[in-house]
């Protein structure tokens, strides 16, 4: 079990609460940014050819996250001369499968691209990342918001930064809305109803990556949450502190999460689609909705979308769940990815170096922030351009009334993320009833 995470379930909910202050405080007040690009503008012009090898799961450098991260490596490059970026990057999937390989060959990357919880967890027990000081990253210059820590830290050790404030919400079409006079639903019924509209229109309701099965989790535990109003309900259960098949809360969610499997709210192929299978099904607006994360705040300003698809795309809160205790402002959120330094790095100091200048406030935080792209885990400032996409998405976050900090599916041990998720597939593809998904649910969390 990560002990790092059973300590700051509700800290991204301190996290959020800051971000409305500097959102409404600091209009366009840069002083605190311009004191870290300062601190960070050493050139390294005169010393040794280094080359350092960065790995990213952001195959995308024209446009969103990839785009911002490309940015600040060239603005590393730029004012360190003598210093060249090697950067190899892969789709999500493919990501994870070859850092498991990276990690069992000890392959010597300086900087790579990690998730928080169970899978940073797997690299942590093989000693492939590297343990940070917090007291580095305590000040101005890097400027994290309280309590975003907790997916990176292990026994009270801290191995990686994130790069985000991530939360679920549902991606919606306003367009397809509107033209097919179908209400945007606020509970779950209407939810359950809308999809079967549009299906009945020929069109495909939501959009969901279930190959990648993890989403299937997430829908859950948001389900759980809307039902029995208790962010800790779901991390306790993996935890061994509750239990999943006695509880009625459980019960009563896997109970919705069987009518969205049976309504078929879900496109049609969603057991085969992938992360970017399913983002293409939404963003040719050939699906209503997409159930996914807040880090996909740049489809509106990506050029390479549809000029009707970025008009019209918008935010829905995970609807409430008709006598149900949790509200719409209940929030599935946590820190999920972000960056650690590698133990066989062949250059410690540079990749360090590195490192902290990426991770610093007016670099990864601003770059992502100005394009669109996502919201970080550390304070940015308005720039005035926003796209309304931005906006909604940050009063998502900055109305919060309470958050998650974790997902179950890594508040567990690595063991019990691959159960798990395997469990919900089984669930989706029909090989499974609701009880037998709770008990396997518990078996799994009882034996990792």
């Amino acid at each position: 079990m990560n002990k790092g995470l059973l300590s700051g379930r509700n800290a991204l909910l301190a996290g959020a609460l800051a971000a409305t202050a500097v959102l409404s405080a600091c209009g366009n007040d840069n002083s605190s940014n311009q004191a870290a690009s300062e601190g960070n503008n050493t050139p390294a012009a005169g010393g040794d050819q280094v080359t350092l090898r960065v790995f990213s799961n952001l195959p995308d450098r024209k446009s969103g996250q990839g785009l911002a991260e490309q940015m600040v490596i060239d603005n590393y490059t730029k004012e360190n001369p003598n210093v060249k970026i090697e950067l190899e990057t892969l789709a999500e999937e493919p990501f994870k499968n070859k850092l498991k390989a990276y990690m069992a060959s000890n392959e010597p990357i300086d900087v790579t691209m990690v998730h928080g919880g169970a899978e940073l967890n797997t690299l942590v027990q093989a000693g492939y990342v590297k343990e940070l000081d917090p007291a580095e990253y305590a000040g101005e210059e890097f400027s994290f918001l309280p309590g975003v820590y907790t997916s990176f830290t292990f026994n009270d050790k801290l191995y990686g930064l994130p790069r985000n404030s991530d939360y679920e919400v549902i991606y919606y079409n306003k367009r397809l809305f509107e033209e097919n006079n179908i209400k945007v639903p606020t509970t779950y019924a209407e939810l359950i109803e809308a999809g079967k509209q549009f299906r009945a229109k020929g069109i495909e309701p939501m959009s969901i990556n279930g190959k990648d099965l993890w989403s299937f989790g997430a829908f859950f535990q948001d389900l759980v949450i809307r039902v029995g109003g208790d962010q800790n309900l779901m991390l306790d259960a993996v935890a061994k502190k509750k239990d999943f098949t006695t509880d009625d809360t459980f019960k009563k969610a896997a109970e919705l999460l069987g009518e969205a499997r049976d309504s078929g709210l879900f496109q049609a192929s969603y057991m085969t689609s992938d992360y970017g299978a399913s983002q293409n099904l939404f963003t040719q607006e050939r699906a209503a909705m997409w159930y996914m994360g807040s880090w996909e705040a740049g489809m509106a300003t990506n050029e390479n979308l549809p000029q009707t698809f970025r008009d019209n795309v918008a935010v829905l809160k995970f609807p409430v769940v008709e006598g149900g205790k949790g509200k719409d402002t209940d929030l599935l959120a946590w820190n999920g990815g972000g960056y650690s330094l590698v133990n066989s790095s062949k250059h410690p100091e540079e990749a360090k170096k590195f490192f902290d200048y990426l991770m610093s406030a007016n670099q990864w935080a601003k770059s992502v922030w100005d394009i669109g792209a996502a919201v970080p885990a550390q304070t940015y400032q308005l720039n005035g351009n926003e796209s309304s996409l931005q906006k909604e998405l940050t009063e998502v976050l900055t109305g919060a009334t309470s958050t998650a900090g974790s997902l179950g599916l890594d508040y567990g041990t690595p063991k019990f993320k691959d159960d798990a998720q395997n469990l919900f597939g089984k669930f989706f593809a029909g090989g499974s009833t609701t009880e037998q998904l709770l008990s396997d649910l518990q078996s799994a969390a009882a034996s990792q």
